[in-house]
C-alpha cells in the first residue's frame, strides 16, 4: 500500500512539474483567402501530442511546453502550416489545398498531375494496399479500384488472385500488364504490399497505348517506396495471425449414406442395397464394440487435422536520406500454414532503392530485389495430380483410416487421403529471382531529361514431386497386399529464365508565354526473354525414404527438355499540350516489332488521343464556390495482344511457324520391343497471323466538391477486340489440326463510378470511398467457330455465357415421364424435366440454350477510415452485385466416383420414392441415382442461382503510442494493431459454401491477426 501511495505521489509531482513547464499560445485562424474564421482546426505542438482545435470563431488556446518554437496547423481541404510562436497572439491564414488535384500520377513512362489526366487512370496509395495486411498484393487490390475485377477460389498457402481490367479483352490471356518500377515482370505478387508506395491502373486504350502490343487488357504501374532527404529511420513490423475457413461442406453420417446408397441402387434397378438393414441399424453400436470392421470416419476431420492455420509476417526496413544519397532496404518474411499437415509456403522478398545525385544534372536509380519462395506439399499436390481436399470430401465415412491400433487402414481399396498425406511422400518447389535495374537521368538543360535504363530479371527454379508407394496393413498387424500405388516415383524439374528490359528516353517540358505548356517524350525500348527446361524422373526406389534419382532403377527413367526465346523491339513518343490549365491534348504512338510474328508481320503501330476541358477554369464558373474542380475528358486509342496461346493453352512464341512434336512409340523389332521416339507436325502453320487489336473509345468526368471533400469519377467506355486468332477449320484431307487465324471480334461496354469524401469532425479525421463498375461483354463474330461446353463462347453470346438446358422442375411421377420428351431413356420420376424448346418431341443438344452470362457484374467496393488521438480504424468492404454461378458439385452431387459421401445440403430435399407426394412436390434435389447422373447434372438452369455477395474484406484497429512516452528511448513511433481479414459475407450460397470458392478447393479463409510496428 505505502509503495502504490508512493508512486501516486510521484507520478502527482510529475504532472505538477509538466504543468509548471509550459506557456500559453492564443490566436485565430482564418481562410487566407476569404478572410473567414475557420472552425475546427487541428493545432499541435510540433513533435509532441499536446494540441486543440479551433472554436467556431477560429480561436484556440492551448498550454505548450515552454521550450516549444512552433506549432502545426492541420484541416481537411487546406495545407498543413507550421507557424513559428512568438509570444503574442496569433492571426494564421490558411491556403486551400489542391493536394488531390495536384498530385503526382505515375504514367506510362513518366508521371503527370492528377488534374491534367485526360485518360481513365486509377491511382491508390500505400495505405490502400499495406493496410489491408495481406500477403499478396493481387488481393489487396479486390475492391479497391472501379473496373478491377479480382477473382480466386482458394485462399491455399502461396495462392494469389487472377485480375482484369474493364472485363473481357480477347478469347485467350485476359491479364494485365504489370510494370514494376518501369520494367515490365510476370507477376504483382512478386513484391511485398508493404514496400508499394502507389499503384496505378491505365484502364482505357487511350493511357495503356504507349504500351503498345502488350496494353490490350490494361495496364497496372507498381511504385515502390524510395527515401527522401532528412529521413532516418530503422522500421520493424511483426504480425502473427490465425487462419479459418469461412464455409466448410458437410456430408450425411455412416448410417444415413448407407441408407441413401441403398437407396440409390434400388432406383437403378436392384432390388436391394448392399447394406441390409439390421446391419444399419446395429452399425455404431458395432462401431463401439470392432472399430476396425464397422468404421465410422469423418474424412474431413481426420484429413484436416488443424482447425486454424497459422501466418505470420516479419518486414525490416531501412531508411536513410541526404541531399546525395537516399536509400531504403527492405527485408520481409512471410509463411503460412495450412489446414493439413506437410503444406505449407513461405517466401523472402529483399529490396533495395538508392537514389545517387552525383551533380545538379545527374542522378542515378540503383534498385536490387531477391525473392525466394518455398512452397511444400504432398505428394504430387503441387503439380495439380492430387488434391487433399477433393479425397476428404468424396470418401465416405464406411472406410477406415486408422486401425484401432493406430497403424494405418487401406481406406478403400488403397486410397487413403490421411495415409497420402503422412506416409505417400511430398512435393517442394524453390524459386529464386534476382533483379535489378539502372537508370541514368541527365538534365542537360532546363526542361530536357535524357533517361536510360538497363534491368535484368534471373530466375531460377526448381521442383521435386516425391510420390511412395505405401504398403498397407491389415487390421491384425499381418501384412496385406494392398498398396496405393504399383511403384515409388520421383520427378525433378529445373527451369533456368533470363529477360532483359533497356529503356532510352528523352523528355522535354517548357511552359510558353505562362499559358501554353508542352511535355513532348520520345523513347525506344527493347525486352528480351528465354527460358530453359529440364526434367528427369525414375520410378522404382529400394530405399523409399531417399529422394533421389540415383536411387531410382535404371530401367524405369525418363528426361526431358525444352528451351524458347522471344524479343520486342519499340519505339513510342507521347505529345501533350494545355492551354492556362484550361484545355488539354494528349497523343501517343507506338511501333512494336515482336518476335512472335512472321518477319514481314512484325510491325503492328498503336495510335491514341485524348483530350480535356478543366470547366471551372472558365470565368463564369468562379462564383460556384460549391464547384471545386470539374473536368470533362475524352479519349480513343488502340492497343495490342501479342501474348498468345497453343491449342493446349500454353504461351505460343513460334506460332507462324511449323513444329515438330515428339512422341514415343513401341515397335517389334527382331523380336524385341524397342520404344523409339517419332515426330511429325500437327498443327498446320499460319505464316501471316498478326496482332489481336483492341479500340476503346472512353468518355469520362472528374468532379470535386464543397472544397474538395466530395470527389467523383465517372466513365463511359466501349471496346472491341478484332484480329483474335481463332483456331478456324481447314480441310479434313491435309491431315493436320485447326491452325489459328486472325479472325474474330469481341464487344464490350461498360461504365464506372468512384467517388470520395474527406473532412474532420473535431479531432476526428475520417475518409470514405466507394466505386461500383460494370462491363458486359459481346461476341461479334467468330466466322463459325464455338468453344462449347457447360459454357460457350460463340456469336452473339457473352464470353463464357452459360449453356444448358431449361428445367421445368422434376418429374412426379412415372404418367409424367411417358408423356414427355426426355433426355434419355433412363429418365423416371425424381428425374430433372427439360423443356423441348425446339418441339421436336425429344431433349437433344438443340434444345440448350444461352441461361445468361458467368462473369461478375456490378463489382462494387469501398472503404471507410478514422483516426482520433492515435488510433486508426479501417473497414474494407467488396462485393458482386449480378453473377449467374453454379452450385458446386460437393453440396449437389451425391455418391461422386460411384461411391462418394452424400452432401448434407441435399438431405430432406431431395426426391424419393419414400416421400409423401406433398414432399416430393417440395423437394428441391432429384432422385439418387448414378445412371441418371448424365441427365439430373448436366448443366441447366436448375443449378444456377444468384452468386451476388457481400464481403467485408478488412477491419483494422490500431493505436499509436504517444510521441512523449517514446521519445527519450529513441523511438520514433509504436503502433499496435489487431485485424481481420473477409470475416463476414454475406449470399445466397447455401452456408456450407463460400461464395468465391471453387469446387472442392481449398477453402477460403478468415484470417483474425495482431501486429506491431516499431519505428527508430
Amino acid at each position: 500500500m505505502k509503495r502504490k501511495l508512493l508512486l501516486l505521489a510521484m507520478f502527482l509531482g510529475l504532472q505538477y512539474a509538466a504543468v509548471a513547464q509550459t506557456k500559453k499560445v492564443s490566436g485565430k485562424v482564418i481562410d487566407a483567402t476569404t478572410k473567414q474564421p475557420l472552425a475546427g482546426v487541428s493545432i499541435t505542438v510540433t513533435d509532441t501530442r499536446q494540441g486543440t482545435s479551433t472554436n467556431a470563431e477560429g480561436a484556440f488556446t492551448l498550454n505548450a511546453p515552454s521550450e516549444a518554437k512552433t506549432i502545426l496547423l492541420t484541416f481537411v481541404g487546406y495545407q498543413d502550416q507550421v507557424v513559428e510562436l512568438t509570444g503574442k497572439p496569433l492571426q494564421i491564414g490558411l491556403l486551400v489545398d489542391n493536394k488531390d488535384l495536384t498530385e503526382v500520377v505515375v504514367v506510362g513512362y513518366g508521371t503527370q498531375r492528377k488534374k491534367d489526366l485526360t485518360g481513365a487512370v486509377t491511382s491508390i496509395g500505400s495505405k490502400d494496399v499495406g493496410g489491408r495486411q495481406t500477403l499478396q498484393v493481387s488481393e489487396a487490390l479486390q475492391g479497391s479500384v472501379g473496373g478491377v475485377s479480382v477473382t480466386r477460389t482458394s485462399s491455399a498457402p502461396g495462392s494469389g488472385s487472377n485480375i482484369s481490367i474493364r472485363g473481357i479483352t480477347t478469347i485467350g490471356t485476359n491479364s494485365p500488364l504489370i510494370i514494376l518500377d518501369g520494367v515490365p515482370v510476370s507477376n504483382i505478387d512478386n513484391v511485398n504490399p508493404n514496400d508499394v508506395e502507389n499503384i496505378t491502373v491505365l484502364k482505357d486504350a487511350a493511357s495503356a497505348a504507349i504500351y503498345g502490343s502488350r496494353g490490350a487488357a490494361g495496364v497496372i504501374l507498381v511504385t515502390t517506396k524510395r527515401a527522401k532527404q532528412g529521413q532516418s529511420s530503422l522500421e520493424y513490423n511483426y504480425e502473427y495471425g490465425v487462419q479459418r475457413a469461412t464455409a466448410l461442406p458437410e456430408y450425411a453420417g455412416v448410417q444415413d449414406y448407407m441408407r441413401y446408397f441403398n437407396e440409390q441402387a434400388t432406383n437403378d434397378g436392384a432390388s436391394t442395397g448392399p447394406f441390409p438393414q439390421s446391419s444399419i441399424d446395429k452399425y455404431l453400436e458395432n462401431n463401439l464394440a470392432d472399430p476396425d470392421k464397422y468404421p465410422n470416419t469423418n474424412w474431413q476431420e481426420t484429413v484436416m487435422t488443424n482447425k486454424s492455420a497459422p501466418r505470420q509476417r516479419h518486414d525490416l526496413v531501412f531508411t536513410m536520406g541526404t541531399d546525395k544519397i537516399k536509400t531504403k532496404a527492405s527485408l520481409g518474411y512471410s509463411d503460412a500454414g495450412a489446414f493439413y499437415d506437410n503444406r505449407s509456403y513461405n517466401r523472402y522478398l529483399f529490396r533495395i532503392n538508392n537514389d545517387l545525385q552525383l551533380n545538379s544534372k545527374m542522378n542515378i536509380n540503383l534498385d536490387v530485389a531477391y525473392k525466394r519462395t518455398t512452397n511444400k506439399g504432398n505428394a504430387n499436390e503441387l503439380s495439380n495430380n492430387y488434391n487433399p481436399i477433393y479425397e476428404a470430401r468424396i470418401m465416405p465415412p464406411i472406410y477406415d483410416d486408422f486401425y484401432s491400433n493406430g497403424l494405418l487402414a487401406f481406406g478403400k481399396d488403397g486410397r487413403n487421403p490421411i495415409a497420402q498425406i503422412n506416409e505417400g511422400g511430398f512435393s517442394k518447389t524453390l524459386a529464386n529471382q534476382i533483379s535489378g535495374r539502372i537508370m541514368f537521368n541527365y538534365k542537360p538543360i532546363q526542361g530536357l531529361t535524357l533517361t536510360m535504363q538497363v534491368a535484368p530479371t534471373f530466375d531460377l527454379d526448381k521442383d521435386k514431386y516425391f510420390s511412395k508407394q505405401i504398403k498397407f496393413t491389415n487390421a491384425d498387424g499381418s501384412v496385406s497386399t494392398i498398396v496405393n500405388q504399383p511403384k515409388t516415383i520421383l520427378s525433378e524439374g529445373r527451369n533456368e529464365a533470363f529477360s532483359i528490359n533497356g529503356q532510352l528516353l528523352a523528355n522535354y517540358t517548357r511552359e510558353i508565354a505562362k499559358d501554353h505548356t508542352i511535355d513532348v517524350l520520345v523513347g525506344y525500348e527493347e525486352n528480351y526473354r528465354s527460358l530453359e527446361s529440364l526434367g528427369a524422373s525414375r520410378t522404382g526406389f529400394a530405399l523409399v525414404d531417399f529422394p533421389y534419382l540415383n536411387a531410382g532403377s535404371t530401367e524405369l527413367r525418363d528426361n526431358s527438355g525444352s528451351a524458347n526465346e522471344s524479343g520486342l523491339h519499340s519505339l513510342f513518343s507521347r505529345l501533350q499540350y494545355n492551354y492556362k490549365n484550361k484545355y488539354y491534348i494528349q497523343g501517343n504512338i507506338r511501333s512494336d516489332r515482336s518476335s512472335r510474328f512472321a518477319d514481314k508481320f512484325r510491325n503492328a503501330v498503336y495510335p491514341s488521343v485524348s483530350a480535356g476541358w478543366t470547366v471551372t477554369e472558365e470565368s463564369f464558373m468562379k462564383s460556384m464556390n460549391w464547384l471545386s474542380f470539374l473536368k470533362l475528358r475524352g479519349s480513343w486509342g488502340r492497343a495490342g495482344n501479342e501474348r498468345l496461346l497453343d491449342r493446349n493453352n500454353n504461351p505460343a512464341y513460334y506460332p507462324y511457324q511449323a513444329t515438330i512434336d515428339f512422341t514415343n512409340a513401341l515397335f517389334y523389332q527382331n523380336g524385341v520391343v524397342t520404344p523409339l521416339t517419332g515426330g511429325g507436325q500437327q498443327v498446320y502453320a499460319v505464316e501471316n497471323i498478326s496482332w489481336e487489336t483492341s479500340q476503346t473509345t472512353d468518355v469520362g468526368l472528374d468532379a470535386a466538391f464543397l472544397d474538395n471533400r466530395l470527389t467523383v469519377s465517372a466513365d463511359y467506355y466501349k471496346k472491341k477486340t478484332y484480329d483474335i486468332l481463332l483456331p478456324l477449320d481447314i480441310p479434313l484431307y491435309l491431315g493436320y489440326d485447326k491452325p489459328n487465324q486472325n479472325a474474330g471480334v469481341l464487344n464490350v461496354k461498360g461504365w464506372e463510378l468512384e467517388m470520395g469524401w474527406k473532412d474532420k469532425i473535431g479531432n476526428v479525421n475520417y475518409a470514405v470511398a466507394a466505386n461500383v463498375s460494370d462491363a458486359k461483354s459481346k461476341i461479334g463474330d467468330l466466322k463459325g467457330t464455338e468453344f462449347r461446353g457447360d459454357q460457350i463462347i460463340r456469336n452473339g453470346s457473352e464470353y463464357n455465357e452459360w449453356f444448358g438446358y431449361k428445367a421445368n422442375g422434376i418429374f412426379q411421377t412415372a404418367a409424367e415421364v411417358a408423356g414427355a420428351p426426355v433426355l434419355n431413356a433412363n429418365t423416371k420420376a425424381g428425374d430433372i424435366r427439360y423443356q423441348d424448346l425446339n418441339n421436336d418431341g425429344k431433349i437433344t443438344t438443340d434444345d440448350k440454350v444461352l441461361l445468361g452470362g458467368a462473369l461478375p457484374r456490378y463489382q462494387y467496393g469501398g472503404n471507410i477510415r478514422l483516426d482520433y488521438m492515435g488510433f486508426d480504424f479501417g473497414a474494407v468492404f467488396q462485393g458482386v452485385g449480378k453473377k449467374l454461378s453454379r452450385l458446386n458439385d460437393e453440396v449437389t452431387q451425391p455418391f461422386a466416383e460411384a461411391f462418394g459421401n452424400v452432401p448434407i445440403e441435399m438431405v430432406g430435399k431431395f426426391w424419393s420414392p419414400n416421400n409423401t407426394a406433398e414432399q416430393n412436390l417440395q423437394a428441391t434435389y432429384p432422385r439418387l441415382s448414378r445412371t441418371s447422373t448424365s441427365n439430373n447434372y448436366t448443366l441447366s438452369d436448375f443449378w444456377l442461382i444468384d452468386g451476388s455477395y457481400f464481403r467485408v474484406k478488412n477491419l483494422t484497429l490500431g493505436y499509436t503510442l504517444k510521441e512523449s512516452w517514446i521519445k527519450k528511448a529513441g523511438i520514433q513511433s509504436f503502433r499496435f494493431y489487431v485485424s481481420a481479414n473477409d470475416l463476414f459475407s454475406s449470399s445466397k450460397f447455401p452456408k456450407y459454401l463460400d461464395p468465391e470458392a471453387g469446387n472442392y478447393a481449398y477453402p477460403i479463409v478468415t484470417t483474425i491477426l495482431a501486429g506491431a510496428t516499431l519505428k527508430f
